[in-house]
């Protein structure tokens, strides 16, 4: 019997009760297990219900954190070339729409979602972390719901026993107090390597993922870096990180993408929503294959996708990611640059994001001086999207 703490309780009540309502909470405190709980009990009294993300990778984790399927919005919604096949005029056909990762939700995402909703035999649940980055696109609709104070909102903030244990979890909690988390400590799944110098901060990433992640960690991992620019940026880090990985060979083809040369077994991104390949903003994959002008692309849990020249142009090599880029998504480990090289862009809502990617660990590179000013920063501006003023009823 899976005991539930107070806001745990409230929010399964709310999942199973409310036409419309918020659910929100940090790593570790438990919203998988509430949802669970919940759709249990909507499963005991026939409930229909639907699962989806704003990503297929975090459409797949809900999946497989719930046991029931999960699809992305877009595929929830039944996109089709010109559009939506679920709107105004044909709502979905459910009782209740639970959607996770809700923070990366943006204006225009939401509006269609929204659209899809009969308020009269459809209930919607959101839930996500209010605590993390916007959404890339316009608006910050899970935020202001959350803080509105006029929807039904259960606030998960409990670290369980086992996330006590994370030196993720417990650095998280800290970062969101502005405290300088645990960074001295030798843990199974945290490590620190101190590099003052910008300059250095490349050799070490190449180090990493040639040498010590490969033997002593041996899980996926992702590097995160807060800006593109510099001389740790992710346009640099990502050209050195190719050299190391996937260094070119004679005569095999390979595509050309602005400076960046894609070559068969490139990690890569797509960077917007192509409707045509079905392929999304952010969703991450491997070129494994390149021939008559075209690249073969292998995306998670689906066959490959085939990309013209054109098409390709929205690919990025990905083995160095902004954080902004990984909203939804998780990885074994995270590998964090966090230096003052970067301090214009780290913020404690930033350096959240990033270490809260990670499942099994977190290596951070970087200084302790760019960490304090990250902890110290004011947080990005409040985005001025007139939401909470609409629902209160002022504007």
């Amino acid at each position: 019997m899976i005991e539930l703490d107070a806001s745990q309780q409230l929010a399964r009540e709310l999942i199973c009760r409310e036409r419309f309502a918020c659910v929100t909470g940090g790593a570790g405190t438990g919203k998988t297990t509430t949802l669970k709980t919940a759709l249990d009990d909507l499963d005991a009294r026939g409930e229909r219900y639907m699962l989806a993300s704003p990503t297929g990778k975090a459409a797949k984790r809900m999946t497989e954190a719930t046991g029931r399927p999960a699809r992305t919005i877009h595929r929830l919604l039944g996109w089709q070339s010109g559009g939506f096949t679920y709107g105004k005029k044909n709502p979905l056909p459910t009782s209740l729409v639970v959607i996770d990762e809700a923070s990366m939700l943006d204006i225009e995402l939401a509006a269609s979602l929204f659209e899809a909703i009969d308020p009269a035999a459809t209930r919607l649940v959101l839930m996500g972390d209010a605590n993390q980055l916007p959404p890339v696109g316009p608006g910050c609709v899970f935020g202001d719901l959350v803080g509105s104070g006029t929807v039904p909102v259960a606030t998960l903030t409990k670290l369980h026993r086992a996330a006590e244990q994370s030196w993720m979890n417990v650095a998280a909690m800290a970062v969101l107090r502005r405290e300088m988390p645990d960074i001295e400590t030798e843990r199974a799944d945290f490590r620190f390597y101190e590099v003052d110098e910008a300059t250095e901060i490349l050799p070490k990433l190449a180090e990493l993922v040639t040498m010590i992640i490969p033997r002593e960690i041996d899980a996926e991992t992702q590097i995160l870096i807060p800006q593109r620019t510099g001389p740790a940026g992710i346009d640099k880090a990502n050209a050195a990180l190719q050299m190391a990985l996937n260094p070119p060979r004679p005569d095999e083809p390979w595509i050309k993408q602005g400076d960046e040369q894609l070559r068969i077994g490139d990690r890569v991104i797509q960077v917007k929503n192509d409707y045509t390949l079905e392929v999304f903003n952010g969703e991450v994959g491997e070129i494994v294959d390149v021939r008559g002008g075209k690249a073969l692309v292998a995306f998670p849990d689906r066959s490959p996708v085939e990309y013209s020249l054109e098409q390709a142009r929205a690919l990025r090599l990905a083995y160095g990611l902004t954080v902004h880029k990984v909203q939804g998504s998780e990885f074994a480990w995270v590998v964090f640059v966090c230096h003052s090289t970067h301090t214009h862009m780290l913020t404690p809502q930033l350096i959240y994001t990033a270490i809260t990617r990670g499942k099994k660990g977190v290596i951070l590179v970087g200084n302790v001086k760019g960490l304090r000013q990250g902890l110290r920063a004011d947080n990005p501006p409040k985005r001025n999207t007139g939401l909470v003023e609409r629902l209160r009823g002022e504007l």
